[in-house]
């Protein structure tokens, strides 16, 4: 069977969070642990059907750039489904997730894409799972890893979140799109 759209943007996001793994400093360890986690995830994964769902916001993929991991979620678009965060109360028109276990069981591995409308603010929140973040389009501001201020990603970084660590993003003038990770 071919591999769909959305099994390859997965795949390029796992290979994209290893390459950048390998980058990081000091110490890629726990990024490589999320990637393995990714990795083995999505070597059993299944297809899950589900109806497609979308929200205003979703209008701002048309300007996540021309990267190769942006173009692959535009090719995955019709497999994934779209929904307002149960973080906010803007009913999708600011902030959504496309939460990927909807459309693929991937075991105890919790996977997404978030995408935040150009100055959108996802709102600061913590949970119990380490957590990766793969940018893929736009800028912002990040709170993470246990800080407590907000900063800007050096090109090619990814966000990592301990166990109980608050964190949130704010959306440059540019829509945000970013591939979460969580896994025990």
């Amino acid at each position: 069977m071919a591999e769909s759209p959305l099994d390859r943007l997965l795949d390029l996001s796992c290979t994209e969070i290893e390459r950048r793994a390998a980058l990081a400093a000091p110490s890629p360890s726990v990024f490589d642990s999320g990637a393995s986690a990714f990795r083995s995830a999505l070597g059993s994964a299944t297809t899950v059907p589900v109806p497609k769902r979308t929200v205003p916001v979703t209008q701002h993929l048309a300007g996540i750039g021309a990267s190769a991991l942006a173009l692959a979620v535009h090719e995955a678009a019709p497999e994934l489904s779209w929904v307002a965060s149960p973080r906010t109360t803007d009913g999708g028109s600011d902030v959504a997730l496309a939460p990927i276990n909807d459309v693929r069981d991937l075991g105890s591995l919790t996977c997404g894409l978030m995408l935040l409308a150009p100055n959108a603010v996802y709102p600061e929140h913590s949970h119990p799972p380490q957590e990766v973040y793969l940018p893929i389009a736009g800028g912002g501001s990040w709170r993470y890893g246990g800080q407590a201020n907000f900063r800007v990603l050096a090109n090619d970084a990814l966000v990592y979140n301990n166990p109980g660590d608050v964190h949130s993003v704010v959306a440059d003038d540019e829509p945000l799109l970013a591939l979460y990770i969580l896994w025990p």
